[in-house]
């Protein structure tokens, strides 16, 4: 398998396994949201707003669940494989 494939799978791989549990918080927080305002009748839309913009906030005040580590590593490998890139042939 040519070296930028596998790049590329590490890359895609490193996004999915970092921004799933950021989705999925903010999916579940999204749906308790709804679910209240169905409950309850509340047709605010800012209502709908806030809780998934704490969330948010809070995410970010954690340090994104380790975000910039993964993304580090992500990048150092790219900085020390960009020699082989550069003299592989890519047909």
């Amino acid at each position: 398998m040519p070296l930028y494939i596998k790049l590329l799978h590490i890359a895609l791989a490193t996004e999915l396994s970092l921004l799933t549990p950021i989705v999925a918080l903010l999916l579940a927080v999204g749906f308790a949201t709804s679910f209240f305002q169905a409950a309850f009748q509340i047709e605010d839309a800012t209502f709908a707003l806030i809780p998934k913009t704490i969330a948010m906030v809070f995410i970010a005040l954690a340090g994104g669940f380790g975000m910039l580590t993964g993304f580090e590593r992500l990048a150092t490998y790219f900085i020390l494989h960009a020699p082989y890139l550069v003299h592989e042939s890519w047909s």
